[in-house]
């Protein structure tokens, strides 16, 4: 699974309809984070859909130093109308500026807004499915480095945004909260030439198996993870992520320890009985410094 190159094609990375034969709950979303550490600002929003329902939902959250100075969520907001190209909900816009490599981020709300270009530093990560499946069945989900830069408004103040940043987008099959019980989603950036995402998920009912997933760019090769471990630090009864030790191997058999030393602020979102915590994380490998999110998601025990 070694690539150079784009694992999915332009038409993949693009906004999909569901096809005959696609479940209730089929999905698809888009998300985009990051951490200026100089500027000290953070972002982190994600745009659902549920074509079949006729339905979206959507977080946005921005941060300053360790404060949650502005957040927008709706876990029940009309389906985006269909723009080729673009996605708007909410007063947040996507703008697909060049398929698979620069996006446009735009949003008002009162004297807080963005501008931003989310511009790709890798070729797209595309998680493995079964061959011979079809999105209606199986989803697909796509990790992608980048650079982002322009503007963040805060009470009507500018702050100017040049760093890293992480993006998934997943679509098809179905997502239904409330099969996940808990998940650990680890991203993080070192450089243009070092990013990494290694993913926990505990199926079926809480105490059940554990799926590993993830992916790691290394400056010339995105490769596949072949064994993720990872202990992550929790206080308040195991729901706020104070930090982790992750150990990966990928697919060329190279060993790599990143630690999360430092959860800088979190932002939280409830859909229904799940949370979905997203924590602004600084990670160390060896004597690099990186910037990234350590999302933890669990259902709320009744």
């Amino acid at each position: 699974m070694v690539s150079s190159v784009h694992m999915l094609t332009a038409e993949d990375d693009s906004r999909h309809v569901p096809g005959p034969g696609s479940l209730p709950l089929w999905n698809e979303s888009f998300w985009f984070a990051f951490y200026d550490p100089k500027a000290e600002v953070g972002l982190t929003v994600r745009v659902g859909s549920y074509p079949n329902q006729n339905e979206g939902n959507i977080y946005l959250h921005i941060v300053r130093q360790n404060e949650i100075v502005h957040s927008l969520v709706d876990g029940r907001a009309p389906a985006p109308a269909w723009e080729e190209g673009r996605l708007e909900m909410a007063g947040y816009t996507i703008d697909w500026e060049e398929p698979l490599e620069r996006f446009r981020l735009r949003y008002q709300h009162g004297n807080h807004a963005l501008d931003l270009i989310w511009k790709g530093i890798s070729p797209a990560f595309l998680y493995p499915h079964p061959p011979g499946t079809t999105a209606e069945q199986i989803p697909r989900h796509v990790e992608h480095g980048g650079a982002v830069s322009g503007r963040i408004t805060i009470s009507g103040r500018d702050y100017e945004i040049e760093c890293l940043g992480h993006r998934d987008h997943s679509w098809g099959g179905e997502r239904d909260w409330s099969l996940l019980p808990r998940w650990d989603y680890l991203s993080g950036e070192f450089g243009e030439d070092l990013w990494f995402n290694a993913v926990r998920v505990t199926v079926g009912q809480k105490g059940g198996p554990e799926t590993f997933l993830g992916c790691i760019w290394d400056g010339s090769d995105l490769l596949n993870l072949t064994k993720v471990e990872m202990d992550v630090r929790t206080s308040e009864g195991g729901t706020r992520q104070t930090g982790v030790d992750l150990r990966i191997v990928d697919e060329r058999q190279q060993e790599h320890h990143i630690v999360g030393e430092k959860v800088l602020a979190i932002a939280p979102t409830r859909f229904q009985g799940t949370w979905v915590k997203d924590g602004f994380t600084r990670y160390r490998y060896g004597e690099r410094i990186g910037y990234g999110i350590l999302e933890c998601g669990y259902i709320e025990d009744e």
